[in-house]
């Protein structure tokens, strides 16, 4: 590039004046080293992980159960709440906590049948803090229970380094009240991955292109879907696209603020009206096509049987 007629090999300048500092020393260094820097985002809003190793005598959750790598899922009480594959929990524990809010580590227990109206909105509530949507409402701890606790960390991280029975309170897990081992695993903010995307594909660097694309899929959710979306859409990129949509079509949260037109990003809402109206363009065919008695069979499900009568009110339209 410097070495052309053009600008660049003119002024011997690259004017980047839409890339952060951060965002090119992050970019170069991925290209130039395979590697990454926590010092290139210092100040940044990252997106940790943790990882947890449990003792070995870990009871009434096991060891396998609590182990593994939390991720970022949701909010509650202002703070964010984590979740292993194994659907364990990682919240902040209530001010009434002695000496301040623990972390708290929890595992979900089966709901009782024979639980009455009461306990049964209790579980659906806990149901959701057990899942990557935002809880507003107040829940006691004592309803979410825990297995492992520990005093520090901040509103915003759980204290990194050993747990011990000492800087619990109440319940403590291991018989021989072993240490909880909690490791903080810091990811590039999602920002930077998305920009070194861009300068990847703006300078085709295609393996670096490959690379960001999945470690982009990774941080796909309902809170970062909108972001994801409108840059696969702004860069070009089919397969982060594709990927966007077919993870909208299964996310009942991503459905729902489209149905309430709560989406922000316009490119994104654009781009979820064009798949529902391609959605029941096809089911507006079957009607057309198909038989009664077959029709009938295809609305055995709930959202298909509503999407078929919006193809009926259509057609009556047309």
């Amino acid at each position: 590039m410097l070495t052309t007629e053009m600008s660049e090999g003119r002024t011997k300048t690259i004017e980047l004046s839409d890339v952060t500092r951060a965002d090119l020393l992050f970019f170069l260094r991925l290209l130039y080293t395979g590697q990454v820097d926590e010092a290139d985002w210092d100040g940044l809003s990252g997106t940790p992980n943790f990882q947890v190793t449990a003792p070995e005598d870990a009871e009434p959750a096991s060891a396998a159960l609590l182990n593994g790598i939390y991720t970022a899922a949701g909010v509650f009480r202002g703070s964010p709440k984590f979740l292993n594959s194994n659907q364990v929990l990682l919240y902040r524990g209530s001010e009434e906590d002695q000496d301040g809010p623990c972390w708290k580590l929890s595992w979900k227990e089966d709901g009782d049948d024979d639980e009455d109206s009461d306990e049964a909105n209790d579980r659906m509530l806990l149901e959701r803090l057990w899942s990557a949507e935002d809880v507003t409402e107040e829940v006691a701890d004592h309803k979410i229970g825990w297995d492992f606790s520990q005093k520090g960390g901040t509103s915003s991280s759980p204290p990194a380094g050993s747990w011990t029975r000492e800087k619990g309170v109440g319940i403590w897990g291991s018989p021989g009240k072993n240490p909880v081992h909690v490791a903080k695993i810091d990811n590039p903010p999602l920002t930077l991955l998305l920009s070194a995307l861009g300068l990847a594909k703006k300078y085709i660097v295609e393996y670096m292109v490959r690379w960001l694309m999945e470690a982009t899929w990774e941080r796909l959710t309902a809170q970062t879907f909108e972001q994801i979306l409108s840059t696969a859409i702004l860069l070009d990129i089919s397969p982060l696209r594709m990927r966007c949509l077919r993870f909208a079509e299964t996310c009942s949260e991503i459905r729902s603020r489209h149905d309430e037109g709560s989406i922000t990003e316009p490119l994104v809402a654009f781009e979820l009206q064009a798949i529902a109206c391609e959605t029941l363009l096809v089911l507006y065919l079957m009607l057309m096509y198909c038989e009664g008695r077959a029709l009938q069979s295809l609305c055995g499900t709930s959202i298909l049987r509503d999407a078929c009568w919006q193809c009926c009110l259509l057609h009556e339209t047309i």
